[in-house]
């Protein structure tokens, strides 16, 4: 079981539609996978549900149980979403009520809660991918002590990038703080056009610096918005659009990565209906 967290400073950058639609590409591939609403705008669980439907969720159906200490059951906490192989773990704007600054210095009972809660929940699935706040707070902090490894969508533009090196920062902060590293599984350009040459030279320039930046690139489509507006993963609104195949080759990407790091299976499962 791999859980992954994906991160960037820098809002608007792809996080959470990237979370969505690879966790419907590895749904679609066979795994078990749960994606985790850890972003107190709890975007994730609107796309899913349908935003007067997480507004309704209790506290205690959310991530905010782990946080607090709630006593529910892991398995109350697990929410379908009605695609096969994908289940949620709902959002919940109370949940940076938790946040502070500087949360590498708080109880490191605090800093473990949500690695707590996502062991205890992570049983049975096979990928758990963790949507986080544009900060570097306690939540997003929470979420790299839990992680196996950490994915950084950015866009193709310097203020996309600029979060990048914090982001890094982080990870070998935890290094320093909890005596583990979170290995970084790839740097993922989002909202990418090839017709662009400001696009291209900022790939260019970013793959030169950093040696983790994927081949696979997200492309600017309007097929995201609108999957998300009909709250489906792309491979469950337009299977066959290009959008779907460039997902695709991240999910493949990222298998590979992480089967690197010896937390899947080097072979994928094959993808199901």
């Amino acid at each position: 079981m791999a859980i992954v967290s994906l991160v960037n400073q820098k809002g608007g950058v792809g996080k959470t539609s990237t979370t969505m639609h690879l966790g419907g590409a590895l749904a679609r591939r066979g795994l078990r996978v749960l994606v985790a609403d850890n972003d107190p705008q709890s975007s994730l669980t609107k796309g899913l549900l349908g935003v007067e439907a997480a507004r309704a969720l209790d506290l205690s159906a959310t991530i905010y149980a782990l946080y607090a200490e709630l006593p529910v059951p892991p398995e109350e906490l697990v929410r379908a979403t009605g695609f096969a192989g994908l289940s949620l773990l709902a959002g919940s704007p109370h949940t940076g009520d938790f946040n502070v600054p500087r949360p590498h210095r708080v109880d490191p009972a605090d800093q473990e809660r949500l690695l707590d809660g996502l062991l205890d929940l992570a049983t049975g699935f096979d990928v758990v991918l963790v949507d986080c706040a544009p900060s570097l707070q306690l939540n997003t902090w929470a979420a790299l002590i839990a992680a196996d490894a950490a994915l950084i969508p950015t866009q193709p533009e310097l203020y996309g990038g600029q979060g990048l090196a914090e982001v890094r920062d982080w990870c070998y902060l935890v290094e320093q703080v909890r005596g583990r590293m979170v290995p970084i599984a790839g740097i993922v350009v989002t909202m990418f056009n090839g017709r662009r040459a400001m696009h291209k030279l900022f790939v260019e320039r970013l793959r030169a610096e950093y040696p983790d930046v994927l081949d696979a690139v997200i492309p600017e489509a309007t097929e995201f918005p609108e999957a998300i507006y009909e709250r489906k993963p792309i491979h469950w609104f337009k299977p066959r659009s290009a959008a779907a195949r460039a997902v695709d080759a991240l999910a493949e990407e990222v298998l590979a990565r992480l089967a690197t790091l010896g937390l899947v299976a080097p072979a994928g499962a094959k993808e199901v209906a």
